[in-house]
């Protein structure tokens, strides 16, 4: 996954990347089909705005977050993100039945009765109504 982490009128020192990728390391374990992440971390009027952006198969996720200390707005960047990729990943739905092992075929196998001999004779009745 291509991991992006950059500041706008801020200086992003070597800690606070690593501790963003860390994090995206996390999501990319968790969920496989991530192709890339961005953090951009701002400071405004005293105050920290972190924004974080995920990008997958068919998803885009964004969310931001704004607090005192970086480290902070990351965290509260990262618990978003997370919240809207396990609510996204519940809604998907698996349209295939479970396969079955081979186990679980033999056992099915052993339970059937045996076919019956063609010998045997069905008998038919008619329903007459009055």
């Amino acid at each position: 996954m291509e991991t992006i982490v950059s500041g706008r009128h801020f200086e992003v020192d070597g800690s606070l990347r690593e501790y963003a990728v860390a994090k995206f390391n996390r999501f990319e374990e968790e969920y496989g089909k991530l192709t890339s992440a961005r953090l951009v971390v701002s400071e405004e009027r005293g105050r920290c705005i972190a924004e974080g952006h995920i990008l997958g198969k068919n998803m885009t996720l964004n969310a931001s977050g704004r607090t005192d200390a970086p480290q902070t707005s990351i965290d509260v960047v990262f618990e978003k993100l997370e919240r809207q990729l396990r609510k996204r990943l519940e809604r998907i739905q698996e349209h295939r039945g479970p396969s079955l092992s081979q186990a679980e075929i033999e056992e099915v196998e052993a339970e059937e009765p045996a076919p019956e001999d063609e010998d045997t004779e069905v008998a038919f009745t008619e329903n007459v109504g009055a």
